[in-house]
């Protein structure tokens, strides 16, 4: 590949690892816990996602899981006692899964909903650099430009380039999604726990959940040391 066809291949790599490094942002927005019903933790849980993304269910329940039973607690999920089904087809079942909860002696039910989600698209503007000539070094004979001179080789013209470019204009689609989180007492149908998160932008569904776990995980500390 010639170098005149290298330095936009370089280019369209430099920025696509700037975009990806902006990543996602997963932020807490609203958070309870009753303080009452919560002072001693309890043994086991039955973890449930409200999505019709099966991947997305498998993976949160899954990350949430992981994470409760390194509390030390006994985890059921709905992936495995109700199976890979819709939602809309659960509801006509609930009594019969809630029964084999109560016959798991299953204490919580923790719950993750989707709530709300954004789209918005945002013009971002181009950015121009004011061209000045580029300075010619010492021409070397046959061998070609000096690598090490002004205008010798391809890294000493890419940093040139990187910093007199212009970059034109585009349109980027933001999206948020809101999520909340919900722990109830099996037997009395209590709300125990609440916590409501922003997610702007999700990377992934793996990358996703892990990070939505971690900051569910977290949240959840605060609200126990408050």
């Amino acid at each position: 590949m010639s170098k005149a066809k290298l330095f936009p291949v370089l280019l369209t790599l430099v920025l696509s690892l700037v975009i990806i490094s902006c990543g996602s942002s997963i932020k807490t927005t609203a958070s309870w816990i009753n303080k009452e019903k919560t002072t001693t933790p309890p043994k086991s849980v039955f973890i449930m996602a409200f999505t019709d993304n099966i991947e997305a269910r498998a993976y949160l329940e899954n990350d949430l899981a992981a994470a409760a039973q390194k509390k030390g607690l006994k985890t059921y999920k709905s992936v495995d006692v109700v199976g890979p089904v819709e939602m809309k087809y659960i509801a006509p079942v609930k009594d019969v899964f809630m029964k084999k909860l109560e016959a798991l002696n299953c204490e919580t039910i923790f719950t993750v909903a989707l709530i709300d989600a954004t789209s918005e698209t945002k013009y971002v503007g181009g950015s121009t650099v004011v061209y000045s000539p580029y300075p010619y070094g010492p021409y070397h004979g046959t061998g070609g430009y000096s690598a090490h001179g002004a205008y010798g080789g391809f890294g000493g013209y890419y940093d040139y380039a990187v910093t007199t470019m212009s970059s034109a204009g585009y349109y980027k689609t933001e999206k948020k999604y809101f999520l909340e989180a919900k722990m109830f007492d099996l037997k009395t149908e209590e709300l125990l726990l609440s916590i409501q998160t922003r997610a702007d932008d999700p990377e992934g569904i793996e990358k996703s959940s892990k990070a939505y776990t971690t900051a569910v995980m977290d949240e959840i500390k605060k609200l126990q040391k408050k």
